[in-house]
């Protein structure tokens, strides 16, 4: 199980990172970002998590606010999962050695 958890929180933290990276790049580009390679690849692998949030808060929130509506869902994410995996007793710490 801690193998799931390690990938679960890997596939999180790229999705979060991403979307830090592709905000800075939003800021630092000037114009149109999306004649940015780099921007457009960001914008792709960050689908899964813009367009449930787009199509639900779409409405209430502002387009430029949805990221950071993003960010706080998958910060969310990750301590949902650790408190998930740490309360059914499936992550298991290793014991410290010469204690």
């Amino acid at each position: 199980m801690l193998t799931a958890y390690t990938l679960l929180q890997y596939l999180l933290a790229v999705l979060m990172w991403t979307l830090v990276g592709r905000g800075l790049l939003r800021v630092m580009i000037p114009g149109d970002p999306m004649r940015n390679p780099v921007y457009r690849l960001f914008t792709w692998a960050l689908w899964p998590v813009l367009a449930p949030l787009r199509a639900t808060l779409g409405r209430v929130v502002p387009h430029s606010h949805l990221g950071w509506y993003a960010l706080f869902a998958l910060l969310a994410l990750r301590v949902g999962l650790y408190m998930l995996f740490y309360s059914q007793g499936w992550l298991v710490l290793p014991a410290k050695a010469g204690l």
